[in-house]
């Protein structure tokens, strides 16, 4: 709360640069000026803000000006009231005199009556200069400590934190052998993927041609039975192989659906009907016979594989252009 208090204003000459000393080799002039000073709290504790709201009533036409800073008394204790940043002046609307208030931010850093630490109100009227001093405004401040810090009892001490020298070896090893399993079941199943993968129509005829040339049937006097698996892994590669012709086929319905290949395969007639008396009829074939049915089949293929991949070829070559 402000309470307003009548007080006379000395004015002396514009030269003057601080307030007048009392004399009476000078005749001062009286001029009624009104100070209010109030504070959000007549008490506060150390360090906790308040705020301090000055207040100027003054003759109409004349200027005031608040102090923007500590005075110097205050300034070079360093337990006096601090000043926070500048204060914010307003002027109050009045038809008969100038008033004007000044709100500063404060905060008190001892015990006690603490006074405010702010300088003079500087008043001008009429080119003269006057000063209303803040010197004797203050706040009390209260310790938060109790009355008696004798009798507070201190929390007994933690017991000291004993750091033991942690041993990583066996996570480290954990985390190794982890990894070495995650990558291990990484390369099984590309393994199983790559070994699962379906080969092209060739390579899959290439591989049964070597798995029954391995068997040496003809040496242990099967060449029946090697001339009759060679021609069957063509007919297969035949199928997968040359559009319209199928796996169960007889061997004229294969010669008539793969008319676009009997300039290629060379032979093809005359081994499918061999192979058919084999079959059939229980025909027998020597050694020499049977190899020789054995390596037209696999001629057969390799003709027909280079014929695709040459046309293949030049297809993709004219998209290309």
């Amino acid at each position: 709360m402000i309470l307003p208090v009548a007080l006379t204003l000395l004015l002396q000459g514009a030269g003057a640069a601080a307030p007048p000393a009392a004399s009476g080799a000078q005749l001062p002039v009286q001029l009624p000026v009104q100070l209010g000073v109030g504070v959000t709290s007549d008490t506060v504790t150390v360090g906790q803000r308040f705020v301090a709201i000055v207040r100027i009533r003054a003759p109409r036409g004349a200027t005031i000006k608040f102090p923007t800073e500590s005075d110097s008394a205050a300034a070079a204790s360093p337990t006096a009231t601090e000043l926070i940043g500048k204060p914010v002046v307003q002027p109050v609307p009045d038809s008969t005199a100038t008033t004007m208030t000044a709100a500063y931010r404060l905060a008190a850093w001892d015990v006690g009556p603490q006074r405010l630490g702010l300088g003079n109100v500087v008043v001008r009227l009429g080119g003269r200069t006057g000063y209303v001093s803040l010197a004797d405004r203050g706040v009390f401040v209260r310790s938060v400590l109790p009355v008696d810090s004798a009798l507070r009892v201190p929390k007994p001490p933690r017991p000291a934190i004993d750091l033991e020298p942690f041993d990583w070896l066996p996570l480290a090893l954990l985390a190794a052998a982890l990894v070495a399993a995650a990558l291990a079941w990484r390369v099984w199943v590309w393994y199983r993927r790559r070994k699962d993968a379906p080969l092209d129509p060739f390579a899959a005829a290439e591989r049964e041609f070597n798995r029954i040339e391995a068997l040496r049937l003809t040496e242990s006097g099967e060449g029946e039975r090697h001339g009759t698996l060679m021609t069957d892994v063509l007919r297969d590669y035949l199928a997968a192989r040359v559009p319209g012709i199928a796996r169960s086929h007889t061997s004229s319905e294969l010669l008539a659906a793969g008319e676009d290949i009997r300039g290629i395969a060379g032979g093809l007639g005359e081994l499918l009907w061999r192979t058919d008396l084999i079959k059939f009829a229980n025909a027998r074939v020597a050694p020499d016979e049977a190899e020789r049915l054995g390596s037209c089949a696999r001629g057969i293929a390799r003709a027909v594989e280079s014929h695709f991949v040459e046309r293949e070829k030049e297809s993709a070559e004219k998209r290309a252009a």
